[in-house]
């Protein structure tokens, strides 16, 4: 899920347990997001935007509905 996410944050060198940090979170929980367990709130999917540099514009690209999945 949200590959298009998980590629920027590679790209930027940017790991689960970096997001957790900068999150205040355990990687567990980043990795339930990842996974669609959990869902990005709004301020955190804006936060990751402006870690991956990306336009708030493109939202829809790095959090596409069901992660990408087909529903």
């Amino acid at each position: 899920m949200y590959r298009h996410l998980s590629g920027r944050l590679k790209q930027l060198g940017i790991n689960q347990a970096d997001l957790a940090k900068k999150f205040n979170l355990s990687q567990a929980s980043i990795s339930h997001r990842f996974s669609g367990k959990v869902s990005w709130t709004l301020d955190e999917m804006y936060r990751l935007m402006d870690i991956c540099q990306a336009a708030p514009e493109e939202l829809h690209i790095y959090f596409p509905r069901n992660g990408g999945l087909s529903a």
